[in-house]
């Protein structure tokens, strides 16, 4: 198990918390997944596809947050 690789998703995943709490948007799907890996990183049990998993689920809601409005 990686620890680094954890504690840096971990850390990605609040700072995108956080952006989507300021924003205020749903920041549910990635409370979820920061819980998850910290529950397995707990029991030993975060496999390389987990940290992918999480890391791809991150990536998509801040490029979902990061898309422009359309115009008004």
């Amino acid at each position: 198990m990686d620890y680094m690789a954890i504690l840096n998703l971990v850390s990605k995943g609040i700072t995108i918390v956080s952006a989507l709490i300021e924003a205020e948007q749903d920041a549910e799907p990635a409370l979820k997944a920061i819980g998850a890996l910290v529950t397995g990183a707990k029991t030993g049990a975060v496999t390389q596809e987990d940290l992918d998993k999480t890391e791809a689920l991150l990536d998509a809601l801040i490029a979902d947050f990061n898309t422009d409005l359309p115009p008004a």
